[in-house]
């Protein structure tokens, strides 16, 4: 049974547990410290004691006024969602501190940081941040704002301190033109890549009729694709990270699930590019773009390789992310040509 409103019950052994507050997990969750006793006045008594001495503990770790520095906070912050994000997110988050929030609010103490001085530093990243000084895009600046946000409340929740509080801060953002190949520029790029098709070619024209990120084509194994269903099968990104402490190295390649369960799917693969993919079917451990089990090839390489490729084509300049747009069916006349050639030379 449990005494209403005090958190005390008397538990199954015949004794009593008491639990009392101690702040919020950095996911929100509320966390509780627990006592026991043999009786519900000495477990009482317990749980206000431990409840007290854990506030005089946090006073004295923030000081009377919460005199904590931003960067003390922010690192705790962090390292308490290093247990619920993935490895890149974490990074992601480091570098927006090590970049943009450290520089600027790293030596203050939280309490002292207002509104105002939020505000100042918000125009400088849209004037002057970024690595060429020439201000970074809304849509960064919205993550810089989100991490400052999360570690502000993260200091009223699970250290109680008093912190600035603000709403929103409209930012106006400019719309790029949307990149789309034009029918004649697929024709090209497609009969450029076929004259000279090798594994990382083929990734492209994957890309360019199915639609997967530069990332899961990276991360795409001969496995993930099934012959017997016609399908491709989406389930891991790759992406570079920078990683602190390591003396040799400031960043790694890693292979992870999708940033969302949304984009783990399953592709159907139109009838031509499907028996282009047959025809050069590799050992399903390996990779798509290498053929090899142990040999890659990251996303920035693959950008560069694209980059080059378009320029070959004679095609305007395009970043990878052009190949989303538009799904297209492949030119059937040029593919069978291809495989008339590629059998002939088999």
């Amino acid at each position: 049974m449990a005494r209403k409103g005090n958190n005390i019950y008397l538990r199954n052994t015949g004794k009593w547990e008491g639990r009392y507050v101690k702040g919020r997990a950095p996911d929100g969750r509320i966390r509780y410290g627990y006592v026991s006793g043999s009786t519900y006045e000495e477990t009482r008594k317990k749980r206000d004691a431990a409840a007290m001495a854990y506030e005089s503990a946090k006073e004295t770790a923030a000081g009377p006024e919460g005199r904590l520095l931003f960067s003390t906070l922010s690192m705790e912050w962090l390292k308490g969602r290093e247990l619920f994000l993935k490895e890149s997110s974490i990074a992601k988050y480091r570098n927006i501190l090590i970049r943009y929030l450290l520089p600027w609010f790293g030596g203050k103490y939280v309490t002292e940081i207002t509104k105002e001085d939020v505000s100042q530093h918000i125009t400088w990243l849209l004037t002057e941040g970024g690595a060429h000084g020439d201000g970074l895009s809304a849509k960064m600046i919205r993550s810089v704002i989100s991490v400052f946000k999360s570690v502000t409340e993260y200091a009223g929740d699970s250290r109680n301190i008093r912190v600035v509080t603000f709403g929103r801060f409209p930012l106006r953002e400019q719309k790029k033109q949307l990149r789309v190949f034009s029918v004649k520029e697929q024709q090209q790029l497609e009969t450029c890549l076929l004259s000279d098709l090798r594994s990382d070619r083929l990734g492209i024209l994957l890309c360019l009729y199915t639609g997967i990120r530069l990332g899961e084509l990276c991360a795409l194994k001969w496995g993930d694709i099934s012959f017997e269903n016609r399908k491709m099968h989406i389930h891991a990104t790759m992406t570079r990270i920078q990683i602190q402490g390591d003396p040799d190295r400031r960043t790694k390649v890693i292979t992870t699930p999708p940033k969302s369960t949304c984009s783990v799917r399953e592709i159907p693969l139109p009838s031509d590019l499907f028996g282009l993919l047959k025809e050069m079917e590799m050992p399903a451990d390996t990779y798509v773009l290498t053929g090899a089990r142990d040999i890659y090839v990251e996303p920035r390489t693959m950008e560069n390789r694209f980059k080059a490729i378009v320029k070959t084509c004679g095609i305007a300049d395009a970043n990878f992310h052009a190949l989303r747009h538009p799904y297209v069916k492949p030119t059937t006349k040029k593919f069978t040509t291809f495989f008339e050639g590629f059998r002939a030379a088999a």
